[in-house]
């Protein structure tokens, strides 16, 4: 006599298990199931961190005990950075089964007061996690994803994309399986309506009616099993979603088509398999254009190359000598101050500085524009770009993750991870859909039931109803459109924070430029020393100019070609100057209202100042003590497209201002340099009061814009609306600033503004005929009006008109 054994359910993943073999423990008076000691241990470590609601929570979930790979925590230095005092680490997660993973995740280092953000992405399972440097080491941290049953992969080892890549192989295998045996069922279900019409031997038919059924059901159960065992989940976890009505819409007309096979009744196997086949065919195109998308950005990385030449112990005469052979050596091991030799038609492999022969750069991918930049000695080049006609060495000062290129696809991975304000509305709408169309499709079997007694004609039409409705075409109106649109700005130059910047531009109403370093561009350079007898202006004010990183700061201390003197305690004072010490003096450099509030300034001094400014200079005085020594005068080119930006954004019925710290004579040289009529200007105004000035602008009732160089206008950029800062190489402010331009072209505003204004229509676009297409397509379906097959399709065409919709976010026009 042999006794049957039980099967169990695993308490943490839900495999089955046998009873006499699984791992026991009992937990309030219930005794608990597991296939082995890492779901225990997992278990355990939930319970007691007082995460149980997980259980509760999870939805979609795919059985699997704990995946117990392991990989050298050393692959994983390339995603650590370091940086105030904190650690950041991106990973990929394997092991993710639904979205309750994320809230456990997140939630169980939440509770680590030494980790100070994490988040993680369901979409490409990528997960960002910071911690105080110190507290915890990187081999630690990686334990903590493990010791979930979530083993860490390194993002940079192929992670990005897997999840889609694998969804899409998916649905391609289970299409074609589907489309190959519908096709089949098709043909035999023409057959026996035509039968219908001109006569069929009831033993042919039934043979075609058990054919039928034994080729739709591996439709039904393979191709239709993702919509199956989607369905038991959701109706378990209580949380209703798509899956559900494809399955009650399938599987209805599929049982009653087995019950037909044995009566007298047509069968409607055809329904059964065109719902299925054609949902799957809108998933697999639907996942394509967002793996497309998705994958645009990251995919620059591949410029990258894998090995690169090293050069130890650089000498110039020596390499052009020839005497100096370079090494390859993977890009994984390049380390700041390395020599790298960059030979013609090769790519970059780290950000650095040229310091030995000359050659042409394409930096296309990196900033959009299409024209090579000329390289030579002291030039900045950076990953990726590519090296066309020579060779260059160059001195690597940021490698792996810390390059350019490295952080322009982080920006854009996190823009298109966040949520527009706008998705709010349809994701809460999504939440009761499909419990609200159950209830019309049950209410649709009813009334056609009792209305003409026939049990079929109200099943089809309820399967119409299951069948038609699409909440997929309301989830998708928004983050796809983000997605495109965040791709298409950062190939022209620009990159974008967040879905809701893209929808906060497209309302902007109100742009505001900073002058120096965004209208002009910012290579101040020194036009002329005006002494007044002391012949110490330049020296001086360039001693106490040299511990500040002020533009005219800079160009003053390059004009010098002397001994620095000492100096002691400097300061400097934002939108005024610096001042410092100097052989027991008080130095001070800046503007004249600043020096005057401690120097003697006369009459005839302010008319030379004055003079000076109408001539077009920026003017910086310079004091010893309280006696003013000179005027040190300055020049800044005007950047040729800023009077085609600034008309163009005015034509667009917007207000533009330029806010300037120069005098008001300088700024009335300035609009006139530019020839855009009806550019407002305030100038000699601080930092300080370009915020200001932005506050009153919003309480106004405008939407604004602040475009500046992202260091000195940091309070303005701040109070905006939108804060633009100009990106300028390794300065770019990526890390702080709502939207960074790559290349210093204004006119790359414009095409940010027409994009935003392009992507806000479409999501609105998308959501209005998300909502009604449902509106009209549900009641069609509730009266009968359209068959299961073709509510199906529609179905499907309704998704796929948002995807192809949001795709038009690329077209020129």
């Amino acid at each position: 006599m042999t006794t049957k054994t039980t099967n169990r359910k695993c308490a943490h993943c839900l495999l089955d298990v046998k009873e006499n073999s699984a791992v026991k423990i009992e937990k309030d008076g219930e005794t608990l199931y597991f296939c082995c000691h890492g779901c225990l241990s997992v278990y355990g470590l939930i319970h007691n961190a007082g995460l149980d609601s997980f259980y509760i929570r999870r939805t979609d979930w795919k059985e699997g005990g704990v995946d117990s790979a392991r990989i050298s925590d050393e692959l994983f230095e390339d995603d650590l950075t370091e940086a105030d005092g904190e650690c950041s680490l991106d990973v990929v997660l394997s092991g993710v089964r639904c979205s309750s993973c994320i809230w456990l995740v997140e939630n169980f280092f939440r509770k680590d007061e030494n980790i100070t953000y994490v988040r993680v992405n369901y979409a490409t399972h990528k997960a960002r996690v910071r911690w105080k440097k110190g507290s915890l080491s990187l081999s630690d941290m990686l334990e903590k994803f493990r010791s979930l049953g979530y083993p860490p992969m390194p993002a940079g080892k192929g992670g990005r994309n897997s999840v889609l890549e694998e969804e899409r192989r998916d649905y391609f295998y289970r299409f074609s399986v589907g489309s190959f045996f519908a096709m089949n069922v098709m043909l035999y279900t023409f057959a026996m309506y035509a039968g219908y019409f001109h006569g069929m031997d009831d033993g042919l038919k039934k043979f075609f009616k058990l054919l039928s059924w034994a080729l739709a059901t591996p439709v039904m159960f393979y191709s239709g099993y993702p919509f199956i065992i989607n369905s038991f989940k959701s109706v378990r976890n209580r949380v209703l979603n798509m899956d559900v009505l494809v399955f009650l819409g399938s599987f209805s007309s599929y049982i009653y088509s087995v019950s037909a096979v044995f009566g007298d009744q047509e069968v409607y196997f055809d329904t059964t398999c065109m719902i299925i086949t054609l949902i799957l065919l809108g998933r697999f195109i639907e996942t394509g254009a967002k793996l497309r998308h998705s994958g645009a950005v990251t995919r620059l990385l591949s410029y990258q190359p894998q090995t690169v030449r090293l050069i130890r112990d650089f000498e110039p005469s020596a390499y052009a000598e020839g005497r100096l052979e370079a090494v390859l050596i993977p890009v994984k091991s390049v380390k700041t101050g390395d020599f790298l030799e960059v030979l013609p038609g090769s790519s970059v492999p780290a950000d650095g500085q040229v310091i030995h022969g000359e050659s042409e750069v394409d930096e296309s991918m990196l900033t959009g524009e299409a024209s090579p930049v000329f390289k030579t000695e002291g030039a900045d080049v950076f990953a990726g770009t590519s090296n066309l006609n020579g060779n260059l060495v160059i001195e690597c000062f940021q490698a792996g993750n810390g390059t350019v290129l490295s952080r322009i696809v982080k920006a854009v991975e996190e823009a298109q991870a966040e949520k527009a304000p706008i998705q709010n509305l349809a994701d809460s709408l999504v939440g009761w859909f499909v419990p609200v169309i159950i209830t019309i499709a049950a209410g649709t079997f009813c009334w056609w039931y009792f209305r003409s007694g026939s049990g079929l004609e109200g099943l089809m039409n309820a399967v119409s109803v299951l069948v038609i409705a699409c909440p997929c075409a309301l989830g998708l109106a928004t983050p796809l459109a983000v997605m495109i649109s965040t791709t298409k700005t950062a190939s022209f130059g620009a990159l974008v924070r967040s879905g809701e910047v893209m929808e906060t531009l497209s309302h902007i109403n109100c742009w505001c430029f900073d002058k120096t370093g965004t209208i002009t561009r910012g290579e101040m350079k020194v036009a002329d020393i005006y002494d007044l007898g002391s012949g110490r202006t330049l020296a001086l004010a360039a001693s106490a100019e040299r511990f500040s990183s002020h533009l005219i700061s800079k160009a003053v201390t390059d004009y010098y070609d002397g001994e620095f003197l000492p100096a002691e305690n400097f300061r400097e004072i934002p939108g005024n100057g610096v001042e410092a010490d100097i052989n027991g003096k008080r130095v001070r450099a800046g503007k004249l209202k600043f020096i005057a509030e401690y120097a003697e300034v006369t009459s005839e001094m302010r008319e030379q100042h004055d003079y000076f400014s109408a001539k077009g200079h920026t003017v910086a005085a310079v004091a010893e003590e309280d006696e003013l020594i000179g005027f040190i005068l300055l020049s800044d080119s005007v950047r040729e497209e800023a009077g085609y930006t600034l008309t163009e954004l005015m034509k667009r019925r917007n207000r533009v201002l330029i806010l300037t710290g120069d005098s008001r004579k300088a700024a009335d040289k300035l609009i006139s340099a530019l020839g855009a009529d009806g550019v407002e200007c305030l100038a000699e105004v601080t930092p300080f009061e370009k915020a200001e000035t932005i506050r009153k602008l919003r309480q106004e009732g405008y939407k604004v814009a602040m475009v500046g160089d992202g260091i000195n206008d940091a309070p303005a950029l701040t109070e905006a609306d939108a804060g633009i800062a100009m990106g300028k190489g390794t300065d770019i402010a990526i890390e702080s600033a709502d939207a960074v331009l790559m290349r210093g072209d204004l006119s790359v505003i414009l095409k940010l503004n027409k994009t935003a204004k392009k992507t806000f229509t479409i999501i609105k676009e998308n959501l209005f005929w998300a909502f009604s297409y449902n509106f009209i397509a549900v009641p069609l379906a509730v009266t009968g009006k359209i068959h299961p097959i073709f509510s199906a399709a529609f179905m499907a065409v309704s998704s796929l008109i948002v995807v192809f919709n949001s795709m038009r976010i690329n077209s020129k026009d």
